[in-house]
């Protein structure tokens, strides 16, 4: 039996109602994705230098947070103390600091 996929002028070929179809789909979807967040690698690789994110290989800004994420929760005096020395150059907007990526990864480059 050839039905018309939902909201589409594609036909799919399987022997169920297009909706049931769909539903399945969505199910398999959710069970997947839950898969995905339990094993917690949803974007993130973990290799001997920290993460690596997959897709967009790097985000241009990180805020504090983020920062010390990808140094294993290094702390905030320390972020500060690179600052101060020069390996990071804080930008201010809206009222948060951020760090560009580029600073970011020659600290990387250098442990």
């Amino acid at each position: 039996m050839m039905r018309m996929a939902a909201n589409s002028n594609t036909p799919i070929l399987v022997p169920i109602e297009a909706d049931e179809f769909w539903q399945q789909i969505r199910l398999i979807i959710r069970e997947e994705l839950k898969l995905i967040v339990a094993a917690g690698v949803l974007g993130e690789k973990v290799t001997a230098k920290g993460k690596e994110t997959n897709g967009f290989q790097n985000k241009p800004l990180y805020d504090m947070k983020e920062l010390r994420q990808l140094f294993s929760n290094v702390s905030r005096t320390t972020i500060y103390e690179w600052v101060k020395c020069g390996k990071l150059k804080p930008k201010k907007m809206k009222g948060k600091i951020y760090f560009l990526w580029g600073d970011i990864e020659r600290i990387l480059k250098e442990e």
